[in-house]
């Protein structure tokens, strides 16, 4: 896929690195759609980074947060690393949309080389962006310095899962540097990868996230439209399990005595809700609603 080149100035280069000043990347090299970065209102861009070593719930929250913001039409912006940044991309590709990925090499150096398949969905719809010219591998100090442009890139910078320190809260750093809507998802007090969540929305005062709603109310303020998701039909036995959840019963031991089911049942009906994105699991074994409404 041929590359592109936006330059301050030209036609569609994003205004809103203006706000960088002195620190304004000079050229802006892509490949993918032009039209995905070329004009990107920063107040339709959502920035999403965390951990490389995320959580399985870290995964799903980064996940179904993207794909639901997506969904309203927003634009995902992220790092393509391991971990949350990647599962960001994927939501937003799940969720139909756009994603832009931000890169610390040049825009055709896949980084992670294991992200290969990741890179070549993403640039179908949405672009690989870089301040490097095409060719340049990126070096160590590359990838703390391109933050700055995924914070400028949007209006809103969330935070799904981060430790102290961390390149993702260097990214939050720059996003209050630079006037946004700095954002955070709480994590379990004592796990180290909640560590910098947990601190950005006490000391930080980051809006706390619980879903995209919370997103799409800073992006366009309280009372934007609505962010409804509708998954399959279940089963009566599914059903049951899924209400025990939502009544707020977490381990599966808990969850079967509550839905009154014997632990196989349980296990397997935990999975295919999982999978049908019905509840997300933490680190610690236990179940959430992840939001998403049954079918009228």
């Amino acid at each position: 896929m041929s590359g592109w080149v936006l330059a301050p100035g030209a036609d569609g280069y994003p205004a809103q690195l203006a706000d960088l000043g002195e620190l304004a990347a000079p050229t802006l090299y892509g490949v993918g759609s032009r039209e995905a970065v070329a004009g990107l209102r920063a107040d339709a861009a959502v920035t999403i980074v965390g951990t490389r070593r995320a959580t399985a719930y870290g995964l799903g929250v980064a996940e179904r947060l993207a794909a639901d913001l997506a969904l309203a039409g927003v634009t995902i912006v992220s790092g393509m690393a391991i971990g949350i940044d990647a599962a960001a991309h994927r939501g937003a590709l799940a969720g139909s949309g756009r994603t832009i990925a931000v890169l610390a090499g040049g825009p055709d150096i896949v980084y992670p080389a294991r992200h290969r398949g990741l890179y070549r969905e993403l640039v179908e719809s949405g672009a690989a962006v870089s301040e490097s010219e095409p060719g340049t591998r990126p070096l160590k100090q590359d990838f703390a310095i391109r933050n700055r442009l995924m914070a400028a890139l949007s209006k809103v910078v969330v935070v799904v899962e981060a430790a102290r320190p961390s390149g993702s809260l260097i990214t939050a750093h720059r996003a209050q540097d630079l006037n946004r809507e700095l954002a955070a998802v709480p994590g379990h007090v004592g796990v180290r990868v909640a560590e910098g969540t947990n601190y950005l929305i006490r000391e930080c005062h980051a809006h706390l996230v619980r879903n995209a709603q919370d997103v799409l109310d800073l992006l366009a303020g309280v009372g934007a439209v609505r962010v409804t998701r509708t998954g399959p039909a279940l089963e009566p036995e599914l059903d049951r399990l899924l209400e025990a959840v939502e009544r707020g019963a977490g381990t599966p031991d808990e969850l079967a005595r509550t839905a009154g089911l014997d632990a196989a049942t349980t296990a397997v009906g935990l999975a295919r809700l999982e999978l049908c994105r019905y509840v997300v699991s933490d680190a610690l074994g236990s179940y959430s609603p992840s939001g998403l409404e049954r079918p009228g």
